[in-house]
C-alpha cells in the first residue's frame, strides 16, 4: 500500500488530494509458553477457505479446459485498470497479476490513473471500447466507477474489483479482509500492553479499507477500556510518511505519556517510527501497523526499532488472485461475490528469529503469506502446467501461520526441573475453588472435565460449585470459597459488576483469582476468553461470504452476558460491511432450557418471516433450538444456520443428512477448562500470567466434518489439531507434575 513518485507516494494519497479539490471527498496473540520456540509464527485465526466446485457454463475440450482457454494461440484479453501504480505494494501487486496472466495465457492490458478518478473512468471506457473479455479494477471510489462498471456488464464484459466496493452481485470484490486486519492489529497492541496505556492512533476516514480498520479499533477500545486514545493524527498526501512524521513530532511533545502507537497503514507507521527514532525514544514506544513491504521489514528488524508487529497479506498473491477471478468469470465459472484474502500477524520477534530480510524470505518462513487457495478450479491448474508454470502450493493447514505443537518434553531435562514450593509436597495439595455460574449443557460439562483432568495432573484439589444462573448464589459461593481459605478461585462465567466486590475481597485475603468469560477489569486478575470479538466476526463473516452478502437473517442472541455482547458487536460490524444482509428478526433467551425455548421462539419466526433463510446463532444452544424448529417444519433445505461453539451433540446435528447447520466457530471447552486450572496454578506458584488469555477459535464447516468423517470431539481434534491443547500458560514444572501424576 505504497508509492514513491512525485505525483503519488501512497496508496491513498492522490485520492485524498482529488477529494479536497473536487468534493469533500484497510494472535494470536498468544502468551507464548516458556519452552515455545520464538521462530514460530504468531497464532492466527484458523479460516479454511474452500473453493466451490467448478460450474463451467462454456463448452470445454476433452481435457476439461473451457473453450476460452483451450487454444494457446487465442489469448483472452483482460484490462487491469488501476487507480495507482507507484510504490512497492502496487508494484508487487502488478508483478503477481502479470505472472498469473502469463501462466493462464492471458493478454493483460494495464493502465493507471495515478489517482485521477476522471482518468480512471476514462481508462474503463477505453477497456470497454477495446471489447476486452474482463476488467480488473484495482482501487478507486465505488460511487465514481459504478456507472461505468454497469456499462461494462451490459456489454458482456466481466468485472472484478480489488479494494473497491461496487455492491453489484455480478462483480466479485477482492479485499484483504480489513475488518479482520484491523481487529488483529489492534488486538495485538491490546494483548502486548496488558490492555492498558495511552495510544496514539494514526488513521483517516473516507477510504474503504481504512474505515473498516477503524471500526475494529473502536471495538477494541470498547473491549479494553484501559486503552485510552489520547491523540488521533493522520493525513493522506503526496508524502504520507513525511507528513505523519511531522504530526507525530508534535504528538511526542503534547502527549509525553503516550507510549503505544496504532497505525492502520504502513506509511503512517513509517512516519511515526522515524519521528520516534529521531527523538531518541525507540525504547519507550511500541508501534503496531498494517501492511508489509521490503522497506517495512528493514525498519522492523533494525536494532532497537519500536515497530513491534504488523498485520498483512502479500500483494503479489492478491494480484494473482485478481487475474484468476477474471479468468474464472471468462470461463463461465461461478465465483464467490466476496473474496477475502487471509491476513497474518507478523511480529518483529518472528522476523528476527527467522532472519527475514525481505518479502521473499518472509514468505519462505511464513508460507501462509504465499499463494491464496481461492479460485483454483482444476482446469486452471492444467492450463498453468501447459504454459510452463508450476502448480500452486498452499500453506499446509489452509490457514494463516498457526503455531506448531510444542515438542514433547525431554524426560531427563524434566527430572532436573524444580517444582514450586506450593506443589512440591504431595501430602498438602493446593486447593482451587471452581465457582461456576452455569453447569448444565455439554459445553459446560466438557469445560468441567478439562478442569478436573488438569487439576489431577497438577495435584490440585478442585472444589466445584454452581449457581445455576443465580447471581446471588454465585456471590454466596465465592464467599464460601474465601471462608475456606482456598489458594485460588476460578470464576466460570458471571456478571463482572456483580462479582467484582467479592473478587476484591478475595484478593485482599491473599487468594489468587482467574476468570473465564467474566470481565473484572482488575490488573491482578487474568481473564480467559475464547476471543469473542473474533469469534463473532468469523461466524458472521462466514454467513456473509456463503450468502454472497445478501439475504434476510434471523439473529439469535441476548445482551447482558459478556461473551454474547462481544459477539454482538462483531455482528453489527458485519451488517455495516454487507448492507444487503438484513436482520429481520431477533430472538433469544437464556434459561434453564435454552434450546427448547429458542425452538419455540423460532417456530413463530418461521411463520412471521417466511422469506428469512439465514440464521446466525451466537451460542450453540440457540443453534440447536433453531435447527430443531427448522427440521420439524420440513424446511432444512431452505435454511442455512451459522453458530458459535462445538460439542459432541452439535457435531451429530451438523453431520446429519440434510442438516441446515452449515458452520460454527469454536474453541474446545475441554482445553479452556485445562487452561483455567493452569492459570490458577501459575498464580499460586508465583509465576507471571498475562492479564488477557485469548484462546484461539477455529471455523468448522459441515463440509469439513463430513469430509473427515468427524463423529465427535475426539475425532474433530484429530482432524483439526488447532482445537487441541492451548499453548498458553505452559511451564516445564507443570509438565513434570503431569508426567508424575498421570
Amino acid at each position: 500500500m505504497h508509492g514513491h513518485s512525485h505525483v503519488q507516494s501512497t496508496r491513498f494519497g492522490a485520492r485524498a488530494l482529488i477529494a479536497i479539490g473536487v468534493a469533500a471527498a484497510l494472535i494470536a496473540a498468544c502468551q507464548p509458553a516458556p519452552a515455545t520456540p520464538v521462530a514460530q509464527p504468531p497464532s492466527q485465526p484458523e479460516v479454511r477457505p474452500t473453493q466451490p466446485p467448478a460450474q463451467p457454463q462454456i463448452p470445454a475440450d476433452t481435457s476439461g479446459i473451457p473453450a476460452p482457454f483451450n487454444d494457446p494461440n487465442a489469448r483472452p484479453r483482460v484490462a487491469l485498470v488501476r487507480e495507482l501504480s507507484s510504490g512497492s505494494f502496487f508494484e508487487r501487486y502488478l508483478a503477481g497479476a502479470q505472472a498469473q496472466a502469463r501462466e493462464l495465457g492471458i493478454e493483460l492490458l494495464v493502465s493507471s490513473a495515478e489517482g485521477d478518478q476522471a482518468k480512471l473512468v476514462a481508462n474503463l471506457e477505453t477497456a470497454i471500447a477495446q471489447r476486452v473479455d474482463a476488467i480488473i479494477i484495482d482501487h478507486g471510489r465505488g460511487d465514481v466507477v459504478r456507472p461505468t462498471v454497469q456499462k461494462a456488464l451490459e456489454a458482456g464484459i466481466k468485472v472484478v474489483t480489488f479494494d473497491v466496493q461496487i455492491n453489484l452481485p455480478e462483480v466479485p470484490e477482492i479485499e484483504q479482509d480489513d475488518l479482520l486486519i484491523g481487529l488483529l492489529a489492534a488486538r495485538q497492541l491490546a494483548i502486548d500492553s496488558g490492555g492498558a496505556g495511552e495510544v496514539v492512533y494514526v488513521n483517516v476516514n473516507g477510504f474503504a479499507p481504512l474505515d473498516k480498520r477503524d471500526r475494529s479499533w473502536q471495538d477494541i477500545k470498547w473491549r479494553y477500556p484501559d486503552l485510552k486514545e489520547v491523540a488521533r493524527i493522520g493525513r493522506v498526501s503526496a508524502n504520507t510518511a513525511a507528513d505523519t512524521q511531522t504530526q507525530f513530532e508534535a504528538v511526542i511533545k503534547s502527549n509525553p505519556e503516550a507510549r503505544l502507537v496504532l497505525a492502520m497503514y504502513d506509511e503512517f507507521a513509517k512516519g511515526a517510527v522515524r519521528a520516534i527514532e529521531q527523538a531518541g525514544l525507540s525504547d519507550k514506544y511500541r508501534v503496531y501497523s498494517v501492511d508489509i513491504t521490503n522497506d517495512d521489514i528493514q525498519m522492523m528488524i533494525k536494532p532497537g526499532s519500536p515497530w513491534k508487529a504488523t498485520v498483512a497479506t502479500d500483494s503479489y498473491a492478491v494480484g494473482r488472485l485478481s487475474v484468476r477471478a477474471a479468468a474464472a468469470l471468462i470461463a463461465g465459472e461461478k465465483v464467490e461475490r466476496y473474496l477475502l484474502v487471509q491476513p497474518v500477524v507478523i511480529t518483529q520477534e518472528f522476523l528476527r528469529a527467522n532472519n527475514v530480510q525481505d518479502m521473499d524470505s518472509l514468505i519462505k518462513a511464513m508460507p501462509a503469506l504465499g499463494e491464496s487457495p481461492l479460485v483454483w478450479p482444476s482446469w486452471m491448474i492444467e492450463v498453468v502446467k501447459r504454459n510452463g508454470g508450476q502448480p500452486p502450493v498452499f500453506a499446509e493447514s489452509g490457514m494463516a501461520g498457526a503455531a506448531a505443537p510444542a515438542a514433547a518434553p525431554d524426560p531427563a531435562a524434566l527430572a532436573a526441573v524444580k517444582v514450586p514450593e506450593p506443589f512440591a509436597n504431595k501430602d498438602k495439595r493446593p486447593r482451587v475453588a471452581l465457582v461456576r455460574e452455569l453447569s448444565s449443557g455439554s459445553f459446560f460439562e466438557r469445560y468441567l472435565a478439562g478442569a478436573q483432568a488438569q487439576a489431577r495432573e497438577l495435584g490440585i484439589e478442585l472444589l466445584v460449585s454452581s449457581a445455576e444462573g443465580d447471581q446471588a448464589k454465585l456471590v454466596a459461593n465465592l464467599e464460601t470459597a474465601i471462608a475456606q481459605r482456598v489458594d485460588a478461585i476460578i470464576i466460570d462465567h458471571g456478571r463482572g459488576d456483580v462479582v467484582r466486590p467479592t473478587v476484591q475481597k478475595a484478593l485482599e485475603a491473599g487468594i489468587k483469582v482467574v476468570t473465564f468469560d467474566v470481565q473484572i477489569n482488575l490488573p491482578e486478575v487474568p481473564e480467559i476468553e475464547q476471543d469473542d470479538l473474533l469469534i463473532g466476526l468469523l461466524a458472521a463473516r462466514q454467513l456473509a461470504i456463503d450468502s454472497g452478502g445478501a439475504g434476510e437473517v434471523v439473529y439469535v442472541n441476548v445482551n447482558g452476558f459478556a461473551p454474547l455482547d462481544k459477539r454482538d458487536r462483531s455482528w453489527q460490524d458485519i451488517k455495516w460491511r454487507y448492507p444487503d444482509l438484513k436482520e429481520v428478526a431477533r430472538i433469544g433467551r437464556v434459561s434453564a432450557n435454552t434450546a427448547a425455548d429458542t425452538q419455540t421462539q423460532f417456530e413463530a419466526v418461521i411463520k412471521s418471516n417466511p422469506e428469512a433463510r439465514l440464521v446466525l446463532a451466537m451460542y450453540d444452544e440457540f443453534a440447536k433450538g433453531a435447527v430443531r424448529a427448522i427440521e420439524q417444519a420440513g424446511l432444512s433445505d431452505k435454511y442455512r444456520v451459522y453458530s458459535v461453539d462445538i460439542t459432541n451433540d452439535d457435531i451429530q446435528m451438523m453431520i446429519k443428512p440434510g442438516s441446515p447447520w452449515k458452520a460454527t466457530v469454536a474453541t474446545d471447552s475441554y482445553a479452556v477448562g485445562r487452561l483455567s486450572v493452569r492459570a490458577a496454578a501459575a498464580l499460586i506458584a508465583g509465576e507471571k500470567v498475562e492479564r488477557y488469555l485469548l484462546v484461539q477459535p477455529v471455523v468448522i464447516t459441515q463440509e469439513f466434518l463430513r469430509a473427515n468423517n468427524v463423529q465427535d470431539m475426539d475425532s474433530l481434534i484429530k482432524a483439526m489439531p488447532a482445537l487441541g491443547e492451548s499453548p498458553l500458560v505452559q511451564f516445564d514444572w507443570m509438565r513434570k507434575l503431569a508426567a508424575e501424576n498421570r
